[in-house]
Order: C-alpha cells, then sequence, then structure tokens
C-alpha cells in the first residue's frame, strides 16, 4: 500500500495526517479542476457550487459507511476479501492514472449526460468514492481505527470540496499559463503508480493467503 514517511510526534495528529495525504491523492482535487473547468459554459456559479457540495457530500458518506463497515459488508455480504479489492481497485486507478497521463484528462465530458445526475456518476463515485478510495477507507481502518480515517476522510473531502468550488478560476489561471494539462498529466502518473503499488500489496496479500492455506 501506498505508504508515507513517518511525522514526527506520533500519535493520533500523526495518523490523522499520513491518511490525509493518502486520500487527498487518491481522491484527486486535481481532477476536478478539469471537470469542473469543462463545465463552466453549461452550469452557472451557483449550478458549479451546488454540484460541488452535492458531489462531497455523497462521495463523503459513502466512503465513511465503507470505512465504518466495510469489512462486514466486503466479507460477510459479499464475500470478497480485502486483497481482492485491493488488486480491482489498484487496477482501476491505475488506467485512470495512464488515461489522464496520456490524455491529459481525467474525465470526458460525454453529449447527452444529465448535468444534474453527474454530482453522483461520475464525480461523486468514482471520481471521489472510488474503488481504490474505498479500498484504501477500509484497510486504512483496520489499520489505524475507525477515528483518525473518519476525520482524514473529512479534512480530505472538504479540500476537495474547496478545490472545486474555486475549480473555475484555478482552471483560467493554470490554463492561460498553459499548465493544467501537463498537472493533469504529473497527477495521472502518480495515481498510477499508487494504483500499481496496490495491485503489487494485494498480490502480495493473495500469496501469502495461499501460502498459509497451502500448509
Amino acid at each position: 500500500m501506498f505508504v508515507l514517511p513517518q511525522l514526527a510526534g506520533g500519535g493520533f495528529v500523526d495518523e490523522v495526517i499520513r491518511n490525509l495525504l493518502l486520500f487527498i491523492v487518491l481522491i484527486n482535487p486535481v481532477s476536478k479542476i478539469g471537470v469542473c473547468f469543462s463545465l463552466r459554459n453549461d452550469m452557472n456559479k451557483l449550478e458549479l457550487r451546488r454540484l460541488a457540495v452535492r458531489s462531497n457530500l455523497i462521495g463523503l458518506v459513502t466512503l465513511v459507511v465503507f470505512a465504518l463497515a466495510g469489512t462486514f459488508i466486503m466479507r460477510s455480504l459479499f464475500q470478497i476479501e480485502i486483497y481482492s479489492l485491493r488488486l480491482a481497485g489498484g487496477a482501476v486507478l491505475f488506467m485512470v492514472g495512464l488515461h489522464a497521463l496520456q490524455n491529459g484528462e481525467f474525465f470526458e465530458m460525454k453529449s447527452g449526460m444529465n448535468l444534474q445526475d453527474i454530482s453522483c456518476v461520475p464525480i461523486a463515485m468514482p471520481l471521489i468514492a472510488g474503488p481504490a478510495t474505498i479500498t484504501a477507507a477500509i484497510s486504512k481502518t483496520a489499520y489505524y481505527g475507525p477515528a483518525p480515517i473518519t476525520v482524514a476522510l473529512f479534512l480530505a473531502a472538504g479540500i476537495n470540496l474547496l478545490v472545486m468550488v474555486y475549480s473555475v478560476r484555478l482552471g483560467k489561471f493554470l490554463d492561460s499559463w498553459k499548465l493544467l494539462g501537463p498537472l493533469v498529466r504529473i497527477t495521472g502518473l502518480f495515481v498510477a503508480a499508487i494504483g500499481a503499488d496496490m495491485m503489487l500489496n494485494g498480490l502480495s496479500q493473495w500469496m501469502t493467503a495461499a501460502h498459509i492455506l497451502g500448509k
């Protein structure tokens, strides 16, 4: 799994900051700049803000639910192991990052899309609460406990909301300096790397479980 260096001081704040940085990368506010910037001609400022609030609220609720009850949901209801979710989530994240790296965009607005519905799909899910982020919420809660992960998720969603609210201004500034495309591609590279790391981690856990069961 994506590992951040140990921060001085340790304790609850250290756990929150470590996981906050991870969730910021996975939620990826940079990708939302391009998405909201592309909608500036279809929505006014008030509609874009409502879109930002609604999508982040849906995404946050989804992530918190999986963080608190994800293990029960995956194992008891769907009978899926965490390493399988990491493999699948990592693969999805890798493809998203690869698409951004190659095309300079995380999301392509297609004709016929209902602008009122895109706050749920694809912005809330999977651009905010995607498979990789859900996987991280479940696995990190199992390791750190629910309190620091819940706080980290609220902070990450708040940062993402702030970026989305000011995305048109940020997009215009970055686009005027021809920086939006390169920034998205650089972010896509890191997202793809995190996805690859998740897949390798899931594969390692599967091999360990298979080895134990084979004994």
